[in-house]
């Protein structure tokens, strides 16, 4: 299968390397459309030369996984329209939400999808990326009207055996609404104070991060998400303990001086509690905190 990555950060060189590894024809975009091909080694392996930026080749790719952060995805994918068949999947891989709901019309005639992933990846160079956590893929709907097609179970079983698991979601926006509160509070916390995730279970830390997961929990059950607020609160000690020895990627981006995801993370948790009339100081005093250190 021929699959084009939008965005070689460190989950998109995984991919790229696993499918290539896996035998698939792999067509990379980066940021620099003048690059002809880039070369990765994934974990200890050699290099694989993987094609790079050749749009006209965009056409022949079965399915596309756009994996460049939430705050990149109009800027990414709005120059590939003209070479885009109508009937390609686009698969949406990036922390937050909210990030298409930016793109232009045009794009309501393609068949677009939204993924989710506790897969973990590191880049310590810009050739080599180590595939540091073994999680899974969940790959759902953006709109309603798109189904698990034909066509999309193949692509999502080479994927599968690509990088396991991967697996169709009916209901992806609630796998998503608790990935959000995961970052919501482990992202702009560790950014703040600069620390590793498994340092947030800290007593120092307990009544900040009880407070968060609280008004996550208010605003996600009037979103119409379920789970009640000892599953919520569990769930994110979890992976704050199962990522200890990890930095959020929100903790990176403030250590080397970029523009983080914080307006899709919890700035969308924001414009939902606003929707709904619910009152998040704890999250709102965190948003203004990142963005003053964005600056």
């Amino acid at each position: 299968m021929k699959i084009g990555i939008v965005g070689i950060g460190a989950l998109g060189s995984l991919w790229a390397t696993k499918l290539k590894q896996a035998g698939h024809d792999v067509l990379a975009i980066t940021r620099d459309h003048s690059q002809r091909s880039i070369a990765i080694a994934l974990d200890e392996q050699a290099e694989f030369e993987i094609p790079a930026n050749d749009l006209t080749q965009l056409s022949t790719c079965q399915t596309i996984i756009i994996t460049v952060k939430s705050t990149q995805v109009k800027q990414a994918i709005e120059p590939l329209f003209d070479y885009l068949a109508s009937n390609i999947p686009l698969i949406f891989l990036h922390n937050g939400m909210g990030a298409l709901d930016q793109l232009s019309e045009q794009w309501n005639q393609h068949p677009l999808f939204l993924a989710t992933t506790t897969q973990a990846a590191f880049k310590p160079s810009s050739q080599q990326v180590k595939h540091t956590g073994i999680g899974q893929t969940l790959i759902g709907a953006y709109r309603e009207t798109e189904k698990l097609t034909a066509q999309l179970d193949s692509i999502i079983q080479v994927l599968d055996s690509a990088l396991p698991k991967v697996m169709w979601h009916n209901q992806i926006n609630d796998a998503l609404w608790k990935k959000l509160a995961i970052n919501c509070v482990i992202n702009p916390m560790t950014a703040i104070y600069q620390c590793k995730n498994g340092e947030l279970l800290q007593p120092q830390y307990q009544t900040e991060v009880d407070n968060l997961i609280n008004e996550c929990h208010q605003v996600m059950q009037a979103a119409g998400q379920s789970p009640s607020l000892s599953e919520l609160s569990t769930t994110i000690k979890q992976v704050m303990l199962a990522t200890g020895d990890n930095f959020s990627s929100m903790h990176q981006d403030i250590h080397h001086q970029r523009t983080t995801e914080i307006d899709f993370i919890t700035g969308f948790l924001l414009k939902q509690a606003q929707r709904y009339g619910i009152e998040v100081p704890n999250h709102q005093r965190l948003f203004q905190k990142v963005k003053q250190l964005e600056e």
